[in-house]
């Protein structure tokens, strides 16, 4: 065999060697690729917030706004007069208490029921208890006042932010970390800060429930983790939601579609998981919430004009797009009207309301929300007691 013919052979074989080759990585990392795809579509992204630290502190790291599947946004407005809509049947895996859907659509200034279903069900919350968590720390706490973190609020399961014992961060970093990624671990360390304990600070949570109007609640943490003795109404949740939007500084924190916190001397920016404030017309809060025991949860918030609606949900697996259509229903078929121009109103359907005997010459600026249709003919009463609505 000459010379040129082995040279030949050689090259032959080679080229065919590192085809094989490929092949086994391109091969390989098909496999690897499509394994990592399968993990990832099982990830609950919702509940995952990325445990990196930046090393340079002047480029703050962007925290992903990861979203889960099956979880798309598809608003479908009612158009003109609607009747309510359907409530959302669920077949519902959890035990015991959680056996149906609750959810409610109330005006926030009046705290009118425009739209109940199974609203006085007592049902798991999971992290929309984080809005009477942040309702009582506002009214305790300064936003500026600089915590030390807790040993206790470190390692708190579920979502989290992922604190770390002696370091520190402000009450209003803390907030925005408890709303905008709903940090079991935040909620701990404010918590601990306002009462000292859990404990004291379930006792402060369940006084303050009462006095929103909250009737047939109970809450024993800050985060809403499962606990069978924790529970509230789709209503319940409402009232205390309403009485949350009297304070700018919360409704300014659960507006954030994002926000740069700063833990020590790292900033970090943060995406909020609420969908509602991307997709929804005049969306302005308000919270997530999901365990296995509780279902999906969502608490919203939309404003249109001068009319401020609060939307809750509870165990409903549709629960972007329910909160849709409960938020549409009620701006479509409800308007804000003053209330000298509602005393004219000549419907069939009476709804009788009380304000207070001291309201003053402003009077004729409060408004109340009615029916477009002008089926409604309101009444009014007074009464010591603050507006409002009463039934025959």
């Amino acid at each position: 065999m000459t010379d040129n013919k082995r040279v030949l052979i050689y090259c032959l074989t080679l080229v065919l060697m590192l085809g094989v080759m490929l092949c086994g990585f391109a091969m390989s990392g098909n496999i690897e690729y499509k394994s990592a795809k399968s993990i990832l579509k099982n990830v609950d992204f919702d509940n995952t917030f990325a445990n990196y630290t930046p090393k340079n502190n002047s480029n703050p790291q962007i925290m992903p706004d990861f979203t889960q599947e099956g979880e798309t946004l598809e608003p479908q407005p009612f158009e003109g007069e609607q009747p309510a809509p359907n409530t959302v049947e669920t077949a519902s895996k959890t035990p015991q208490r959680n056996l149906m859907t609750g959810e409610v659509l109330i005006e926030r200034t009046s705290k009118r029921v425009l739209y109940g279903s199974n609203e006085n069900a007592l049902l798991y919350p999971a992290s929309t208890t984080k809005v009477l968590t942040a309702l009582c720390v506002l009214n305790n706490l300064p936003l500026g006042r600089v915590v030390e973190i807790p040993s206790i609020a470190v390692g708190v399961e579920g979502s989290s932010i992922y604190l770390r014992a002696g370091q520190k961060i402000s009450v209003e970093d803390l907030l925005y970390g408890m709303m905008l990624r709903s940090g079991n671990d935040a909620a701990v360390a404010l918590a601990v800060e306002t009462c000292g304990n859990i404990e004291d600070f379930a006792k402060l949570m369940n006084d303050t429930a009462k006095q929103c109007g909250a009737k047939n609640s109970n809450f024993v943490n800050p985060h809403g983790l499962h606990d069978e003795n924790h529970y509230t109404t789709a209503l319940d949740l409402a009232l205390i939601t309403a009485k949350a939007y009297e304070n700018p500084d919360f409704v300014r924190i659960v507006s954030s579609k994002t926000r740069k916190i700063k833990v020590d001397d790292v900033e970090t920016v943060i995406a909020n998981k609420n969908k509602m404030l991307k997709n929804y017309e005049g969306a302005n809060g308000v919270k997530t919430g999901f365990t296995k025991a509780s279902g999906r949860c969502l608490v919203s918030g939309a404003i249109r004009s001068d009319m401020q609606l609060v939307s809750v949900v509870l165990n409903c697996g549709d629960m972007w797009n329910e909160s849709v259509r409960l938020l549409n229903f009620g701006f479509d078929n409800y308007e804000m009207v003053a209330l000298d121009n509602a005393l004219l109103t000549g419907g069939d359907n009476v709804i009788k309301i009380s304000v207070p005997q001291n309201i003053g010459e402003d009077w004729k600026d409060v408004k109340f929300p009615m029916k477009k249709d002008g089926s409604e003919r309101l009444v009014v009463c007074a009464t010591k007691s603050r507006l409002h609505i009463f039934d025959d």
